[in-house]
């Protein structure tokens, strides 16, 4: 069979014609070669048959890549002209051409109905099966091909869509989806500098986490301390930018209230003084007294709590002009002290910033999840599981899920009844899992404060750390497998969680994490204040000791969570409290 048989000049009235390339125009003088034995031309695809030994056993058709095959076919495919002694089986009566190069844009063409496709005819090798079959391992292999890095492909995309390309057409060529476009081009116009240092990191970065770079971008005092949370203590690229926004963000609050208390003339200091009263105190002790009327007294302060950097605690120092003395303290002798059973201050610290963060980043993941068309394979046997045991976060939320903040932001329709009725049964599933997530995950991030107890055994919590643990499971080693490339990637404190270890805290592994005092060490601590520290709990754990109205005024010791009891060293001191009476 000839190349000139197969490769005639295209007829309107012959749809299945082999369209030739147009003759080139070659100067006199251009030092070109044109082979004789290879032609360029475009083949209806039914004339096209994969390779009969062709190797490849899965071609992997992804969305992306359907999508892009049908915008624009990127490279020819070759191919060869089928033997006339070769038996066509069934299916095979109209194939003229065997694919050699490209057998998956083969594959995808077919998929999506493409009419033709651009191909290389090549003469050299018909006869050289051997030949044929070692081009498909050069063809192929790792070893022979390199893909573009995030930063090459960011770059590239940013420069195209700067010299005109529009992002629906970057969305079409390439087959990403709106959101990953933008991703790309926010990603590409890091500067220099920027891109330097995050490319010096050890990590393997993805598109969409270079493109959340673009609000550090030129800091590089942030840019060290993502890498720290990277190198160091094995966050992803996600869960570390957002544990350094977290650090922002409460920085940014202690400077504007210690701007608001300049402003309003209250001075500042370390600690709440010696025989000082804190005004929420005041306010349920003396009648009459008012804390917005506390502003011309001359006792007024404030001071910090290290774990709560935004929020003053206002305090007069002379609470006797208001009719109220500080009952006495009483020190005890100093009681026998074990090593403690659970986490250090440091490590609780660190922890509830942990947790706070990694929910932050994990809906965030499960929005893209629950925007999939169809539903991975652990997700119905997942269904039927809990709504059969019913576990105790879905059993307290389920019934309101659809009413909380977190339905809409996980992806939950406005208008459930118009999705069910276009939605196909791998959808539903998702819309089936959906309030399940929502309720898991408002039990473990915004039930109440105590939230942040989720990751501590034996604290008390609206989701237990048992049940916690199980969700995560679900996420990571049940849809994992099958989400390949875009399955969650959890926190260390979600690791822990899932592996039934304890929380070790954000530091190197040599690191004793149940060292108390070295508070130097923790990074989200020096976003704020380094020299203050306190228990990281903020208000006391039913069954875990003192109410507010038991909590010491001015204990000299620290500055502790009051319902903490793994908060105060040294010596046992009792302040005789208001209708209390000290043994």
């Amino acid at each position: 069979m000839s190349i000139t048989d197969q490769a005639h000049e295209p007829s309107s009235s012959d749809p299945e014609t082999v369209e030739t390339a147009p003759p080139v125009t070659v100067e006199p003088d251009a030092d070109l070669e044109l082979p004789e034995d290879f032609r360029l031309a475009r083949i209806p695809v039914n004339q096209l048959g994969h390779f009969p030994d062709n190797v490849r056993e899965n071609y992997h058709l992804t969305q992306e890549f359907c999508a892009s095959l049908k915008a624009q076919l990127q490279v020819p495919v070759t191919v060869i002209p089928i033997p006339d002694d070769y038996q066509r089986g069934e299916g095979e009566q109209q194939h003229r051409w065997w694919v050699l190069k490209g057998n998956r844009r083969l594959a995808g063409a077919i998929t999506i109905n493409l009419p033709k496709l651009l191909c290389l005819i090549d003469l050299t090798k018909a006869e050289d099966k051997a030949s044929l079959l070692v081009d498909q391992v050069v063809e192929n292999d790792d070893d022979f091909r390199l893909g573009l890095t995030p930063f090459e492909q960011s770059r590239a995309l940013f420069m195209a869509h700067q010299l005109g390309a529009t992002r629906t057409e970057i969305r079409k060529r390439t087959g990403r989806t709106r959101e990953e476009v933008a991703q790309a081009i926010a990603a590409g116009k890091l500067s220099e500098p920027t891109r330097r240092t995050a490319q010096a990191m050890e990590y393997a970065w993805t598109l969409d986490e270079l493109a959340l770079l673009d609000e550090f971008d030129g800091d590089q005092q942030a840019l060290a301390r993502i890498d720290t949370y990277i190198s160091s203590w094995g966050h992803t690229g996600r869960h570390a930018i957002e544990r350094v926004r977290q650090e922002r963000q409460e920085a940014a609050a202690h400077a504007q209230a210690l701007a608001d208390l300049a402003a309003a003339g209250i001075p500042v200091t370390e600690d709440e003084p010696a025989g000082a009263a804190l005004l929420s105190r005041l306010a349920g002790r003396v009648e009459g007294f008012d804390p917005e009327q506390h502003t011309d007294c001359p006792g007024r302060g404030a001071f910090f709590h290290s774990w709560r950097q935004g929020q003053p605690e206002l305090y007069c120092s002379t609470p006797e002009q208001h009719g109220y003395t500080p009952p006495p303290t009483i020190t005890l002798p100093q009681s026998a002290r074990t090593e403690p059973d659970g986490p250090s201050r440091k490590i609780v610290m660190q922890g509830n910033r942990a947790w706070t963060a990694a929910a932050t980043v994990r809906q965030e993941w499960l929005a893209t999840l629950f925007a999939r068309r169809s539903a991975p394979k652990p997700v119905a046997r997942f269904i039927t599981r809990i709504l059969n045991d019913m576990p105790a976060p879905v059993r307290d939320k389920l019934g309101s899920a659809p009413l909380s903040t977190l339905y809409t932001k996980l992806g939950g329709p406005a208008d459930l009844e118009a999705a069910l009725a276009t939605a196909a049964p791998g959808r539903l599933a998702m819309l089936q899992l959906l309030p399940i997530a929502v309720a898991w995950e408002y039990q473990m991030s915004e039930a109440s404060a105590e939230c942040k107890n989720t990751w501590r055994e034996g604290r008390h919590s609206p989701c237990s750390t048992a049940d916690a643990a199980a969700w995560l499971r679900f996420l990571v080693h049940e849809l994992g497998p099958e989400l390949g490339e875009k399955a969650y990637t959890p926190a260390p404190i979600e690791q822990a969680l899932i592996g039934g270890t304890p929380y070790l805290g954000d530091t190197p592994a040599d690191t004793d994490p149940f060292t108390a005092g070295q508070e130097d060490d923790d990074p989200a601590d020096s976003a704020v204040d380094r020299n203050l520290y306190a228990a990281a709990d903020d208000e006391p754990s039913p069954g875990h000791g003192a109410t507010i109205t038991d909590v010491p005024e001015h204990d000299d010791a620290s500055h502790s969570d009051p319902g903490d009891p793994e908060a105060a060293d040294g010596a046992d001191e009792v302040i005789a409290d208001d209708g209390l009476q000290a043994a």
